[in-house]
């Protein structure tokens, strides 16, 4: 009878997030007045989908859906990076704002691997400014580059951020001890990388020193990349250089869809 009743828990739970997930796609959106970046996320199919524990299989245009609907709405200049979609999804899914690139699948756990396939497509393109994004609950409400270049020469970066201070965030708390052996920054706000942007060459530093620590860390690297994301962040940036929260982003988790701020990350 526990058992029964904790699968029931758990499928109500499920049900609820695929009922809250679906409702971004309905979030109010403005047009784009212009195209003046390149908004970038990452589908991986080939490996276990962290949240799920398994590959994402054959809902692919359900699990992009809310980030897919919104960059059409919006009318913005989506890319998709991905290790070997069906042909004929991609058909399906490509629209006059949303393409499909390639990108190697890589030796590394999926949340690390996807910041070497961003870096190396953004090396070889030519957008002034990125969004790079996650990809299955992340909705795009009004044109973020709009902020992001009026504030380009002022920030090195624009990241999403959360609440918490990563001292009052017990999760990370144990991630960076684990990852590090010891937790520091304790005073400093929890950085999520569910959002990253700023001029393409910013962007790329900020991913070559991420991707040089996962490389460093090697085979000693844990299942998530938030340790290593905020350990980065605050020992190569201050916070006074980077912008941060509304307007550009809403507070996560909070699944706020009336949100003044042009990307809701859940």
């Amino acid at each position: 009878m526990f058992f029964l009743s904790k699968q029931k828990r758990k499928d109500r739970r499920t049900l609820q997030y695929k009922q809250k997930i679906a409702q971004l796609c309905e979030v109010a959106t403005e047009p784009a007045r212009s195209q003046q970046g390149a908004v970038v996320t990452v589908m991986m199919t080939r490996k276990p989908d962290p949240q799920r524990g398994t590959p994402i299989a054959g809902d692919y245009l359900e699990y992009i859906s809310p980030w897919w609907t919104t960059i059409n709405k919006v009318g913005l200049h989506g890319i998709i990076l991905h290790d070997g979609l069906p042909a004929d999804f991609i058909a399906d899914a490509t629209t006059d704002c949303v393409s499909f690139q390639k990108c190697e699948l890589g030796n590394f756990p999926i949340l690390h691997q996807r910041h070497f396939a961003v870096r190396d497509y953004l090396q070889q393109s030519e957008h002034e400014f990125v969004l790079v994004t996650d990809v299955s609950d992340v909705a795009i409400k009004r044109d973020p580059f709009e902020l992001i270049a009026a504030n380009a020469d002022n920030c090195r970066l624009f990241i999403g951020s959360e609440e918490k201070t990563i001292a009052r965030n017990k999760c990370l708390r144990n991630e960076l001890a684990g990852q590090y052996g010891e937790v520091r920054f304790s005073d400093r706000p929890v950085v999520n990388p569910g959002i990253l942007g700023g001029r393409r060459q910013q962007v790329i530093d900020f991913l070559n020193l991420l991707t040089a620590e996962i490389e460093e860390l090697g085979d000693r690297l844990l299942a998530s990349d938030m340790s290593i994301i905020n350990q980065v962040f605050h020992s190569h940036y201050d916070l006074s250089e980077v912008f941060t929260g509304s307007p550009l982003h809403s507070r996560f988790r909070k699944w706020d869809y009336n949100t003044p701020a042009a990307v809701m990350h859940k």
